[in-house]
C-alpha cells in the first residue's frame, strides 16, 4: 500500500486508521489488545474515544500519540502513514505533529507557568524572543496571565490543567490528544476544562479526547466506544 494518500483525502482528514491490530505477548500468554480499528478523524474534528479498563483505548491513545506502534495496519497521519517508523521518526513527529494533555497535568514542578507553556518550543528550537511571545500569548488565552511566575505547585488543579492545555497549543500541533483531563479535577472545575476544549474545537482544532465517562464523551461531535479492542458503536452528535 502506498506511504500516501491522494490530495483530497489529505486535506479532508488529518488521521486515518486502516485495520490497527496490536498484540502483545505476555509470558506464555497472547494478548491482542486491539483487533482490527478503522477510522478518520476529519480535520477540525473533535472525536472522543470511550472505553472501560481494558477496552484497549490507553494501547490506541499511544499509537495515536506514536508512542508505540502497531503491530499491523496503517496509520495516516497527514497523508503519511506512520506505521513502521523508527523511534526518531516517531519521536519528531510527537514533537512537531502532536500536543498531549494528561489526566494528572505532567508539569515541571521547578519551571514557572510561562516556561512550561515553552518547554515544546524549546525542543523545536524555536528562537527564544519568538517562543516567548507565543507562550506569553497561550497563557492570556487560558486566563493564566497573571499567573505566569508561579509554580505548579502554588496553582490550583484547575489551573495546573489550564498550563497544560496551553502547553498542549505551543507548537501548534495537527492533533491535541487530551487523556482523561477532568479525572483529577472535581466536577466544577471539570466543565471548566471542558469549556476550553469546546471552544479549541469550535475554533476548527483536532481533538481525540480520551475518557471513560460518557458525559465527557458526548462533549465531542462524534464517540467511538471500543470494548475487548474493537470499536462497538460509532455516534455523531
Amino acid at each position: 500500500m502506498s506511504d500516501k494518500k491522494d490530495s483530497s483525502e489529505l486535506s479532508k482528514n488529518v488521521i486515518s486508521l486502516q485495520d490497527l491490530k496490536k498484540v502483545f505477548q505476555v509470558g506464555d500468554t497472547t494478548v491482542h489488545a486491539l483487533k482490527g480499528i478503522s477510522f478518520d478523524l476529519e480535520r477540525g474534528g473533535y472525536m472522543s474515544i470511550m472505553g472501560t479498563s481494558g477496552s484497549g483505548k490507553s494501547t490506541l491513545l499511544n499509537i495515536l500519540g506514536c508512542l508505540d506502534t502497531a503491530s499491523s495496519g496503517n496509520y495516516f497521519l497527514d497523508g503519511v502513514n506512520v506505521a513502521g517508523m523508527n523511534d526518531g521518526q516517531l519521536s519528531d513527529i510527537r514533537g512537531r505533529k502532536f500536543g498531549f494533555i494528561f489526566q494528572s497535568f505532567n508539569l515541571i514542578p521547578q519551571l514557572s507557568v510561562l516556561e512550561n507553556i515553552e518547554v515544546p518550543l524549546f525542543y523545536q528550537d524555536w528562537s527564544e524572543k519568538k517562543s516567548r511571545e507565543r507562550s506569553l500569548m497561550l497563557a492570556e488565552m487560558v486566563g493564566l496571565g497573571h499567573r505566569l511566575q508561579h509554580r505548579p505547585t502554588e496553582l490550583s488543579g484547575g489551573q495546573r490543567q489550564r498550563v497544560a492545555i496551553a502547553r498542549a497549543l505551543a507548537n501548534e500541533p495537527s492533533v491535541i490528544f487530551a487523556d482523561e483531563p477532568t479525572g483529577n479535577l472535581d466536577q466544577e472545575t471539570g466543565r471548566e476544562i471542558m469549556q476550553v476544549l469546546d471552544k479549541l474545537a469550535e475554533e476548527g482544532r483536532s481533538i481525540i479526547l480520551v475518557t471513560h465517562e460518557r458525559a465527557i464523551a458526548e462533549h465531542a461531535r462524534r464517540m467511538i466506544r471500543l470494548v475487548d479492542g474493537r470499536i462497538v458503536s460509532d455516534e455523531t452528535f
